[in-house]
């Protein structure tokens, strides 16, 4: 389907983005929630700069601050009475889903004209597209004189598609594959074995791998990532992160070994994961 023909689609993307407010300031933005004020431009820019028929999807993963903010913001508000982690908070945003593309977003991330047009043109230009993630933004890695800019800088590598590209913080997939994916995984779309963040999206390349379907980098589209404005905050981090990235190599090499792994299956190694952890037996 070409841009054209679904410029009058009532409803052509879905766009999930989980958030979390702590209450805490960062060393960029010193006089507020950090996350609340990367989150309100966040939300502005795709209303500024989106041009397609399209959806908007919060969901408030057990925030301590900035209900109002996503009131004001959401067509669709999706409220965790505590912190279930980001695998889990889109999970319930895709399911509330109604369109037929779905674009996940970190909430510190600024997107420019033509943005969602150019990572739909992806699929166009590349008939085994099964996830299509923009570039990033070469000006300035400070989310403040990001802002200033009103053009992005297009000029490297702007016939270039990077096949086999991993970012998780900015997506779009076709519904269809969103819905094989879920039956992968017992009805979820991330694998909700990885607790709060890291690693969940890692498993989702490899997932579309398998279906026959290849991830793109656009360079015909840049966007601003500030990155860590939440995870940073967060208590303990590690004791997630670090046990995520070995429960992803266990199951890929069981995976790799020809074992078809059932939840309970998934479930037990993630627990051993956790006990393994808890007795030092992997590294940091």
């Amino acid at each position: 389907m070409k841009i054209e023909e679904i410029k009058t689609e009532p409803r052509l993307v879905s766009i999930i983005i989980p958030n979390y407010f702590m209450g805490k300031s960062g060393k960029l933005i010193t006089d507020m929630d950090e996350a609340l004020w990367f989150a309100g431009h966040c939300f502005e820019r795709i209303k500024k700069y989106t041009t397609l028929p399209y959806e908007l999807i919060l969901v408030d993963d057990g925030s301590v601050v900035g209900q109002e903010l996503l009131k004001e913001w959401a067509d669709i508000l999706i409220t965790n009475k505590k912190n279930l982690g980001f695998a889990k908070a889109c999970n319930k945003g895709i399911d509330a889903a109604r369109g037929n593309w779905i674009c996940v977003v970190n909430n510190d991330i600024f997107v420019w004209s033509g943005w969602l047009e150019a990572l739909i043109k992806t699929f166009e230009d590349n008939e085994n597209c099964g996830v299509a993630m923009p570039a990033l933004m070469k000006q300035t890695k400070d989310g403040r004189e990001a802002l200033r800019f009103e053009q992005i800088d297009l000029s490297k590598n702007y016939l270039a598609y990077g096949k086999g590209a991993e970012f998780g913080s900015c997506f779009l997939m076709k519904k269809e594959l969103v819905d094989r994916v879920k039956k992968m995984n017992n009805g979820k779309f991330y694998d909700e074995n990885f607790h709060h963040f890291f690693g969940e999206d890692r498993r989702l390349w490899r997932q579309a791998r398998q279906l026959g379907y290849e991830t793109y980098r656009s360079h015909k589209v840049r966007v601003f990532h500030q990155g860590n404005v939440s995870v940073s905050k967060f208590p303990g981090r590690k004791k997630y992160t670090i046990p995520n990235r070995e429960y992803l190599r266990r199951i890929t090499k069981l995976e790799e070994e020809g074992e078809k792994l059932s939840e309970e299956r998934k479930k037990q190694i993630r627990e051993q994961v956790d006990i393994d952890y808890e007795k030092g037996l992997f590294s940091e």
